[in-house]
């Protein structure tokens, strides 16, 4: 049996944890392809590393994983509408695109250069495998995407299913 402080070593994934920062290093599934498969769609909610993320498929068909929570005063992007090519926040109407620029910022003057200032904090994206796959570490270390041995080629025909479970990924 191991130590607590073993266990927390090993399981402990969010904020610095080592675990955590280890698992950064690479490409991670964060949710189904699926389940954002409609442009314009409902944004979806994931939880990786500790992370609270909104999932969405813009108006072109590109995905955006971001950070749920609105720059501007932290209201949800989970309630936001997608809608041409970004996704508004409903409490004080700024639009992110998947790359997290501020594309508008509805109570500010037009000729505001306020919008060029801010970037939401937005991952990385590969839909590959029926997945949507997000870097979460460093971006001056971010590694190429290698594609999954049970998915070799984007033709690759999968089938996927979805469980959540509640235990850590140790566990699993």
């Amino acid at each position: 049996m191991i130590t607590h402080e073993d266990n927390l070593l090993l399981c402990k994934v969010e904020g610095q944890s080592a675990c955590g920062q280890m698992m950064r290093q690479h490409w991670i599934p964060i949710c189904l392809s699926e389940e954002v498969s409609e442009a314009d769609g409902t944004p979806v909610k994931a939880r990786i590393l500790g992370e609270n993320l909104v999932v969405f498929r813009d108006s072109d068909g590109r995905v955006g994983v971001m950070d749920e929570k609105c720059p501007h005063r932290g209201a949800s992007l989970l309630f936001g509408r997608n809608e041409e090519g970004g996704l508004r926040c409903l409490y004080h109407g700024w639009k992110m695109d998947v790359e997290g620029n501020v594309l508008e910022m509805v109570s500010e003057p037009q000729a505001s250069a306020m919008a060029a200032k801010i970037k939401h904090k937005a991952y990385p994206v590969k839909e590959w495998g029926s997945f949507i796959w997000a870097y979460l570490g460093p971006q001056e270390s971010l590694p190429e995407f290698v594609p999954p041995r049970w998915a070799p080629t984007a033709q690759t025909r999968v089938s996927v299913g979805k469980a959540i479970l509640p235990v850590n990924w140790a566990q699993i």
